[in-house]
């Protein structure tokens, strides 16, 4: 990767000097690879009674409402206790 990066920058500076064609493109993917490579923080998720999104049920119904999804944005009280869904 370290190498391969010099050299898409190489060619786009050789490709741009001898055409007219614009290097926005480039530059943008470029640039978006290095933010997307910056970003590993790992988000802390919720308190199983703060969770917004399935409020405290530990569970929530997919968009359209067919199936009820175990909730991966909170974590039970009891860490060792996994969460158990009623689906009748």
């Amino acid at each position: 990767m370290k190498t391969l990066f010099p050299i898409i920058i190489a060619t786009s500076v050789l490709f741009s000097a001898n055409t007219q064609y614009s290097t926005t493109a480039v530059v943008t993917l470029v640039g978006a690879k290095i933010a997307a490579s910056q970003n590993n923080v790992v988000p802390e998720k919720y308190k199983r009674k703060d969770c917004p999104v399935c409020k405290g049920k530990g569970w929530y119904m997919s968009g359209d409402g067919i199936k009820k999804i175990d909730c991966q944005y909170c974590e039970p009280e009891n860490k060792d206790l996994t969460a158990t869904i009623d689906y009748q």
